[in-house]
């Protein structure tokens, strides 16, 4: 009981920190709030800003936030929040580690999502057996 808690709340806590970071990039992006201004690397600020003028990166990035959040808050659905969540931690985690230095940031993200994953691992069965449940019918 006690563990189902403690995985409840780290599913909370990172679900209400990517619902947070999609909504406020998305009312940034729409002029309702500044711009966070982080202290990037200047190889990290460039692929940042070329990012962004790409015109389509920045308003997908806080829809998949916003909906893998969505998804992680209820337990049927977080298993598809994590596999939303995977492909941008992924780039959250080279980016942190290559281009910056917020290397802690970036692995303390991916560990916590690897975790997550791993905790509802079972929820990714049909997708490693699909062919031989396929070939039984």
């Amino acid at each position: 009981m006690a563990q189902s808690i403690v995985w409840r709340i780290v599913r909370y806590v990172f679900a209400a920190y990517y619902l947070y970071v999609g909504i406020y990039l998305a009312l940034s992006l729409l002029g309702a709030v500044p711009p966070l201004h982080l202290k990037l690397s200047s190889a990290s600020a460039s692929f940042q800003e070329a990012l962004a003028k790409t015109g389509f990166v920045d308003p997908a990035l806080a829809a998949i936030y916003a909906v893998s959040a969505i998804a992680l808050f209820f337990e049927r659905t977080a298993p598809l929040g994590v596999v939303l969540l995977a492909p941008v931690m992924v780039i959250i985690f080279l980016t942190d580690t290559l281009l910056d230095t917020a290397w802690i940031w970036g692995t303390l993200h991916s560990v916590t999502l690897a975790a997550l994953a791993w905790h509802y691992r079972s929820a990714y069965k049909p997708l490693w057996s699909y062919g031989a449940a396929v070939s039984q019918s």
